[in-house]
């Protein structure tokens, strides 16, 4: 095949699709919507949860250290 025609093929298929998807977006838009929300919601609560993991693991071990400095400044 010519590279200009499968360009100009790829082109079109390319703007056919995209306009079929916004069409079918804006027509569930009323659908769509809930559903974008509640997966950014989902997805704010459990990078959250990650941080909380995150920080309780830095404190315990922070406190883990301290004990082990007092332990060893103690016997000295």
């Amino acid at each position: 095949m010519n590279e200009w025609l499968e360009l100009l093929l790829g082109v079109l298929l390319a703007c056919i699709g995209g306009g079929l998807t916004g069409f079918a977006i804006w027509k569930f838009w009323e659908y769509l919507m809930p559903v974008i929300l509640g997966v950014v919601g989902i997805i704010v609560l459990l990078v959250g949860a990650i941080f909380l993991m995150i920080g309780v693991s830095d404190i315990k071990s922070k406190r883990e250290e301290m004990a082990e400095e007092a332990e060893g400044g103690s016997g000295q």
